[in-house]
């Protein structure tokens, strides 16, 4: 027994005294391993292994050589176009539409202080495990954020089956109270993320988040704080100088209970309220002074003359216009000041657009009278509050300057960002719309030009119709192709020879407009 404990006492002293030697070994291999990295990397300018940028590989390149790799693979990526849809409406985006990059130097920078920014054994340790794991690195993202709020915009009026919230104007002594419909909204944020994260991920596919929410009831309270006032003489300081316009004193000529009771049947969607108004006692024509004696901007357009239909819209619309005043922060609508169009209110059937075809509809042309106000006001250097381009482009004016309208959906708002108050002259005559605007000249007025950059120019398709009424060997065009467009358009504001300022107003995309042909059968 005693003879066995001897074996098993030196047994143990062997392995206790061969841990040490064991350990030592490995302290000793290791640190000659690093010894090994550090003499291996001394002088190397490449970067290390298994290291990736927006998962593009730049392992063992130096900074030159990536910052090429990366430019061409981000490049390919970014003049690809991004398909966006929503049931059957499509349209799409190129990332160089709201200047995107990726910031390669620093991206580079950080892929290049890996294994060189601590000290010899941090250094080393990162190189050694560089080999067993990936070392990720994402590159930091410009776009303008302007550019891409504005495309979104656009989107979120063009898809199909949009909700419609109630909406109001005064028509021949009539307040005209519409009740909304049900629809479509566009999630503006949830849109912006998915647009970005398609660029960065290189997807060429996204569906728009759209939700299906209720229009809001008719607050016939708010409606009526908005419309009754009461009568306003017009009067003029001289310092500071100031002018306040007359205004008709207004209110319902039946009660708000008898209004209530009219919206509160589910199957009446529009509500006639008669008004009755009070004259005011001075006018701004009792003044005796010419208070709008300065113009600030003038825009025409032509318009077909015998075209009786089209120009009796263009004419009703004017008129509707003409003499308006605004006050200093004052809104202008479009659709509240010009009415619904309908029959009703003197409007005729004439030409627009439907699906890229021409087709009849109330009221047709009315949007040459929004387009040339918004030209004016453009050029007068007021705010632009709310405004959208046409689907295909307009003849009356270039592509980017119009303004298209459409009664409960589209409207054309701008604000009298001016210190007085202005005043608009609309008239048409012998084929030519002009919209003026007047006010009182200020210390400084500044000139407006536009500039429009066209990114994209995109072909028309030509149909045929085919006939046996059509002489053999004849065709007619009976829809002239148009071509697509995008582009933006910026206002450049000058005084004198100075440049003050220079501004994106939209990026507009116009669809082509195809052409069709009618031959023989």
């Amino acid at each position: 027994m005693s003879r066995r404990r001897n074996k098993l006492r030196n047994r143990k002293r062997i392995i206790i005294s061969f841990v040490p030697v064991t350990i030592a070994a490995i302290i000793i291999g290791f640190l000659f391993l690093l010894t090994f990295l550090s003499l291996f990397n001394m002088g190397n300018n490449k970067i290390i292994n298994n290291v990736f940028i927006n998962g593009i590989s730049v392992s063992g390149l130096s900074t030159s050589e990536a910052k090429e790799k990366l430019k061409q693979e981000f490049e390919k990526n970014l003049s690809q176009e991004i398909q966006i849809t929503y049931e059957n409406y499509s349209t799409s985006l190129l990332p160089a539409e709201i200047n995107f990059s990726y910031d390669i130097p620093k991206s580079l920078e950080n892929a290049y202080s890996l294994g060189r920014t601590g000290n010899i054994i941090t250094n080393n340790f990162k190189i050694l495990f560089s080999n067993f794991k990936k070392n990720m690195i994402n590159a930091e993202i410009n776009y303008d954020e302007n550019k891409l709020e504005n495309i979104i915009e656009n989107i979120s009026v063009e898809i199909p089956n949009l909700v419609v919230e109630p909406s109001y104007y005064i028509s021949n002594n009539e307040l005209i109270v519409t009740k909304g419909t049900s629809g479509n909204s566009l999630n503006k944020e949830k849109t912006k993320d998915i647009l970005i994260s398609a660029i960065m991920n290189n997807e060429k596919n996204i569906t728009l988040p759209v939700e299906t929410i209720s229009a809001q009831d008719v607050d016939i309270d708010k409606i009526y704080s908005e419309v009754h006032c009461e009568p306003q003489n017009a009067s003029v300081t001289k310092d500071p100088y100031n002018i306040s316009v007359e205004k008709k004193g207004i209110d319902f000529a039946i009660s708000i209970e008898e209004v209530k009771n009219m919206l509160s049947n589910p199957e009446i969607t529009e509500v006639t309220i008669p008004l009755k108004y009070t004259e005011a006692e001075i006018t701004v024509a009792d003044l005796g002074e010419d208070i709008f004696g300065y113009k600030l901007s003038s825009f025409p357009t032509k318009y077909d003359a015998t075209n009786t239909n089209r120009a009796t819209n263009l004419t009703l619309a004017c008129e509707k216009i003409n003499g308006t005043v605004l006050q200093p922060g004052e809104v202008f609508s479009f659709n509240k000041v010009v009415g619904e169009r309908t029959t009703k209110n003197g409007f005729k059937d004439a030409i627009i657009y439907v699906d890229g075809e021409l087709d009849y509809g109330i009221g047709g042309g009315i949007c040459q009278v929004s387009s040339t106000l918004y030209n004016a006001v453009l050029f007068a250097n007021l705010d632009i509050v709310e405004r959208k381009n046409h689907s295909m482009t307009v003849n009356y004016v270039p592509i980017g300057q119009d303004a298209t309208v459409s009664y409960g959906s589209v409207d054309f708002k701008f604000k009298n960002s001016r210190k007085y108050p202005i005043k608009i002259v609309a008239t048409t005559n012998s084929g030519i719309l002009t919209i003026s605007i007047y006010g009182i000249k200020e210390e400084k007025e500044y000139t407006v030009t536009l500039d429009v950059e066209t990114i994209e120019k995109v072909d028309f398709e030509t149909t045929y119709e085919y006939s046996s009424k059509i002489p053999v060997n004849q065709e007619y065009i009976k829809q002239t192709g148009k071509y697509g467009y995008k582009c933006s358009t910026y206002k450049v504001v000058s005084y004198g020879d100075q440049e003050i300022s220079r501004t994106l107003l939209s990026t507009d995309t116009y669809k082509p407009q195809k052409q069709i042909i009618q031959k023989h059968k």
